[in-house]
């Protein structure tokens, strides 16, 4: 057997030119295949055949576009030009539109058949839109007629060794027994719940490779299109490198003195308690430490803005600012509200590839957990997450906040999906006793390393965090309840 026979060519792929789609396709669309993109009215069909076009266009592929519908081409393009990736300079010579609608209703779907051979040879094309395919459907005198309809295209894409596209809006079954003859289907949908509205994508049958399963979510800006592939199932299945006996420092002092070794380099560490207890300020200090060292650093935040964070930081002596102009610290934030999960992790796992980072700190992490559209993905999703981050060698500090503002029980949300993959558990807390709110912390889990598990109270002052010597409970705190302080076991 010949290394051709072994291992065959791989199929020439036709790149879409939306961001994040052809990782989902297993690297773009089969060269010559016919496809159908379905969905509802306003589920983004148009702009994402249209962005194709402009994108092969771009790369000197003619394209043909052919409308069924009565709107006008002028319409569509005046709607068009708000895109980013409109180009006029590409109409008429590259980008070409023809309305078939007279023709179908003239000669049905043989002459429309004859139209899309005659224009496909004359321009030289090598991808066809059909916008409307369930016009051309309606007008089909039976299925058997549709079916033959879609063959003959089929096999004169295959001489003619075009791409096509067949955009149909969803008219009762998704997916029509017709439609399996094609190479692939792709399904836009808009999903609503209570008040909330999102758009997803899913990949309903595709020839010649694998495919992301399930739906992705994508939005549809000026730049068009932009999916993000579902984190889970991009993320590899493969075990993550050991990073060894390397370790890593908040940059606290008094608290590092509490971890002699030091936290695992490239692990997950999750801080939990109440508002105003200190998280942000410790994991601006895990961040400030990575920058005293050269390491790259990455904050990304709900509640509060950069300009807020980095103020907030230098009034405990921590100079973010510096990092931040130079380009060694990146700073984003996020709306606390309808959270994209998989849009967050894009564009934070894109900069932890792109600039090499070491450190994470990631500030709210209950407005992800409150705010998504999808809470059952909450535990996957983090699990994934994690391992990205490992795998790249980033150590990362995860802030949660707990209901109860004080008292003497601790209310640990476990259904976060955080608590069970992150490697180290911090608790912050406040206590009121004797008319003064003290702060206190306790270092509940620690991956593969020795700690001091006794119950600190901490002090934060202009020079940052600094914890006291170990927590003596006199018989006023007992009565309170102190003692069941998770991981009090002083």
């Amino acid at each position: 057997m010949s290394p051709s026979e072994q291992h065959p060519p791989a199929f020439e792929r036709i790149a879409t030119g939306v961001p994040g789609l052809d990782p989902i396709l297993g690297g773009g669309l089969v060269a010559s295949g016919v496809y159908i993109v379905v969905g509802e009215p306003g589920a983004g069909k148009t702009i994402f055949a249209n962005q194709l076009c402009y994108s092969q266009a771009q790369q000197g592929t003619r394209c043909l576009y052919v409308t069924l519908l009565a709107e006008s081409h002028s319409r569509m393009l005046a709607n068009l030009r708000s895109m980013a990736f409109f180009d006029a300079s590409q109409l008429p010579q590259r980008i070409y539109y023809v309305s078939g609608f007279r023709m179908l209703e003239e000669q049905g779907l043989p002459g429309l058949l004859e139209l899309l051979r005659r224009e496909m040879r004359n321009h030289g094309a090598g991808i066809l839109v059909l916008d409307g395919l369930v016009q051309a459907q309606e007008a089909a005198g039976s299925s058997r007629d549709f079916k033959k309809f879609i063959h003959e295209l089929q096999v004169s894409a295959g001489l003619s060794r075009f791409t096509a596209l067949l955009l149909t809006s969803s008219v009762g079954p998704t997916v029509h027994p017709e439609y399996t003859m094609v190479d692939g289907i792709l399904e836009l949908r808009e999903r609503t719940a209570a008040m909330r509205s999102w758009r997803e994508i899913q990949v309903r049958k595709f020839r010649g490779s694998a495919s992301l399963n399930g739906s992705h979510h994508f939005r549809i800006s000026e730049a068009g299109l932009e999916v993000f592939p579902r984190l889970e199932s991009m993320a590899s299945r493969t075990q993550p490198p050991d990073w060894g006996t390397q370790r890593v420092r908040f940059g606290v002092p008094t608290l590092d003195a509490m971890i002699p070794e030091g936290i695992a380099a490239a692990s997950t560490t999750l801080v939990m308690g109440p508002p105003g207890c200190g998280k942000t300020i410790l994991g601006s200090s895990h961040l400030a430490e990575g920058l005293r060292l050269g390491e790259p650093g990455l904050m990304v935040s709900f509640y509060e803005g950069p300009d807020r964070l980095l103020h907030k930081a230098a009034n405990v002596g921590l100079s973010l600012a510096s990092g931040v102009k130079d380009g060694r610290l990146v700073l984003q934030w996020n709306m606390p509200a309808e959270c994209n999960l998989d849009l967050v992790a894009h564009n934070m796992l894109e900069d932890v590839r792109k600039r090499g980072v070491k450190r994470l700190f990631v500030d709210g992490l209950s407005a992800m957990v409150e705010t998504t559209n999808e809470p059952a993905r909450i535990s996957p999703f983090f699990a994934a997450l994690t391992q990205e981050l490992r795998r790249h060698g980033v150590t990362t500090v995860f802030t949660l906040e707990t209901p109860r503002l004080f008292g003497p029980d601790m209310d640990v949300p476990l259904g976060t999906g955080l608590s069970g993959v992150a490697e180290n558990l911090l608790f912050m807390r406040h206590l009121e006793l004797n008319g003064r709110l003290r702060r206190l912390l306790s270092i509940f889990k620690l991956r593969d390393a020795d700690y001091d598990p006794t119950l600190r109270e901490f002090l934060i002052t202009s020079q940052g965090i600094e914890i006291q010597p170990p927590f003596q409970p006199s018989p006023e705190l007992l009565l309170t309840g102190i003692a069941r302080f998770p991981g009090n076991h002083s």
